[in-house]
């Protein structure tokens, strides 16, 4: 009788716990079920399209470098059309979405000079900061391009399946879901993506991967959230491994600049500085 009691109360507890828990995660999130980027569209079909225009016509020496120096290259017709949907946005920074190129080219790199020819090798990625999945398609035509299997697993706020506004040329077509947004490469999310929702500190330790190989780290840009974000890969890691990070920019985001270079130093990564602009760096860092 005593045994059943406390079989009840504990069940008891458990329900009241999970009832706190799933309440609390609710209202946490409220807001990122709620039209975040406002109940209408941000701007006409023309100027989304005049905006792509001139950042088509954008040069980056540094990068056209990095993809001759590494050997490979991102597909630019395909990645102007993925921008216009995904990243091609207005707001008052400059448009650049290099960091595309970047993460193609490093992790093209990355597949066919770290991992075995055989397709059964299959490799973990991970990235904080989905948005509207411009980086994650990327990374997944990488893979496809390399003929390698593997799996994305990808971290943000906002929800998968939950229509919104997204401050791009899609939202004349009324709300949309991001699933919605990314139906015309289905096949690569299908095959390739993993969504996640959530904060990435509650949220990334669940993740048990027993090995990172490949990582692009865009979430929160303060010293202290970068820093988490890293130390949960570093131990999941190896020799070659990598890991790219977003605005390594000193007077914009002195927190990541701070963040990256103590992480280089510290645990032994080689780095490799990129800039598209004055206003926007990468590093691309290699575990030695």
């Amino acid at each position: 009788m005593l045994n059943k009691i406390k079989k009840n109360i504990n069940s008891l507890f458990d329900s009241m716990l999970n009832y706190l828990y799933k309440s609390l995660d609710k209202k946490m999130n409220e807001k990122w079920f709620n039209y975040p980027f406002g109940r209408e569209p941000q701007a006409s079909k023309e100027i989304y399209l005049n905006l792509a225009k001139q950042v088509r016509t954008k040069i980056y020496p540094e990068i056209d470098q990095y993809e001759k120096k590494v050997g490979y290259a991102i597909d630019m017709d395909w990645m102007h059309e993925l921008a216009l949907h995904t990243q091609v946005v207005k707001k008052e920074s400059p448009l650049c979405y290099a960091h595309g190129r970047i993460l193609y080219s490093s992790l093209s790199y990355y597949l066919n000079n770290n991992i075995q020819k055989s397709n059964n090798h299959r490799i973990s990625i991970l990235e904080t900061g989905t948005a509207r999945g411009f980086s994650s398609l990327c990374m997944a035509k990488a893979l496809k391009d390399s003929n390698k299997s593997g799996a994305i697993i990808t971290f943000d706020v906002l929800p998968h399946r939950t229509r919104m506004y997204w401050n791009c040329i899609d939202d004349h077509d009324g709300p949309k879901s991001r699933a919605e947004l990314l139906e015309p490469w289905k096949d690569l999310v299908q095959r390739y993506i993993i969504f996640h929702q959530g904060n990435t500190r509650l949220e990334m330790p669940k993740v048990q991967a027993e090995r990172i190989h490949f990582a692009f780290l865009d979430g929160t840009h303060t010293y202290e959230d970068v820093l988490f974000e890293f130390h949960q890969i570093q131990m999941r890691q190896q020799p070659g491994d990598m890991i790219v990070y977003d605005d390594y920019t000193p007077k914009k985001f002195p927190g990541i600049v701070r963040a990256v270079d103590q992480i280089c130093e510290e645990y032994q990564y080689h780095r490799t500085e990129l800039k598209a602009h004055g206003g926007r760096g990468y590093i691309v860092a290699e575990k030695e």
